[in-house]
């Protein structure tokens, strides 16, 4: 017989909940994530048969288990399928397992601060966001590994344990569409420091936010967070005018997203100073990430991102 495929459980609870009725932001969502998640699922794939490759001789056998569809098919013990099958035909299949041979948990560190509710093009980050964290969990969650997520502002203030689960999906999507979990000030340090506290080594984290306004220290706390887990990614969501200012915008009423406090300028004044300091900023993020041999993604809200977030992972499953 065959295993019950992931694809199948997916398609079952979906099933189950449109039964139910479900919310339509949250349809919503699932439809965007559809729409860029299969070519990141043979990504999740390659990662884990690289898991596989790396079983190299003087490691020490550990048992058998049943053959998933992510397996390599070099690792198959047909000897043992065959003894295990019981209508004449190996139609059970089995694979060797070892010592080291560990699940992978996929973490999720999402900024909710108040600078992600901004946006001058079809999204705000914090949609756009939404769209590429529910694609990267349902990714992992599809090809067998744990996915979690962790939301913050100034706190960590909503985590969802890693799990393999198909409900964790729409368990991860509920919290991304609720409003409410979205607005305060930001503090990246507390996160990161929560990420390591509660992360296996055989962990990839993935922390998206715009880097605005993030804090202090948190750059110690990354080299950390690289030193420990299999693999930290970085990736920055910007919208446009987070580094560019309109040309002849004139005078205008400016908020801070954080303070709520209320100033006047004219851009055009301001425009070569701010995309400069913007674009040093910007810069500085990203050789933290680099310094602390992490990877590191920049996307404005209206790019595509499944590109670049496979090449990364290629880069990552060939790197290990």
């Amino acid at each position: 017989m065959r295993k019950k495929s992931k694809n199948t459980e997916h398609e079952t609870a979906d099933s189950e909940r449109k039964s139910q009725g479900i919310p339509p932001e949250i349809k919503k969502l699932m439809q965007e994530v559809d729409a860029n998640v299969k070519k990141l699922i043979d990504i999740f794939r390659f990662v884990l048969k690289y898991k596989m490759i790396f079983r190299g001789q003087g490691v020490e056998f550990a048992g058998i288990r049943k053959y998933m569809p992510a397996d390599d098919a070099k690792m198959i013990d047909w000897k043992v399928s065959a003894r295990m099958s019981t209508s004449g035909k190996v139609d059970k299949l089995y694979v060797k397992i070892y010592e080291e041979e560990r699940d992978l948990d996929v973490l999720v560190l999402l900024d909710t601060s108040a600078s992600m509710l901004f946006g001058t093009q079809d999204k705000l980050k914090s949609e756009y966001a939404a769209i590429l964290v529910g694609t990267i969990i349902y990714a992992a969650i599809e090809t067998g590994d744990n996915a979690g997520l962790a939301m913050f502002n100034e706190k960590v203030h909503k985590f969802i344990p890693p799990s393999r689960e198909s409900v964790q999906y729409y368990r991860v999507l509920e919290n991304l569409v609720d409003k409410k979990k979205y607005g305060g000030s930001k503090n990246l340090k507390e996160a990161i420091d929560f990420a390591v506290k509660i992360g296996r080594n055989r962990t990839i984290l993935f922390i998206v936010s715009d880097f605005i306004s993030c804090g202090d220290g948190w750059e110690e706390s990354l080299k950390s967070a690289a030193s420990k887990f299999d693999g930290v990614l970085g990736i920055m969501l910007r919208d446009v005018r987070d580094s560019f200012l309109p040309e002849g915008a004139g005078h205008f009423r400016l908020s801070d997203p954080f303070s709520g406090h209320i100033s006047e300028a004219n851009l055009d004044k301001v425009k070569e100073k701010f995309e400069r300091m913007a674009a040093s900023q910007e810069k500085d993020v990203e050789t933290q990430f680099h310094r602390s041999k992490a990877g590191f993604i920049k996307y404005y809200t209206n790019d595509p991102f499944i590109k670049s977030l496979m090449k990364w992972f290629e880069m990552w499953g060939a790197g290990r």
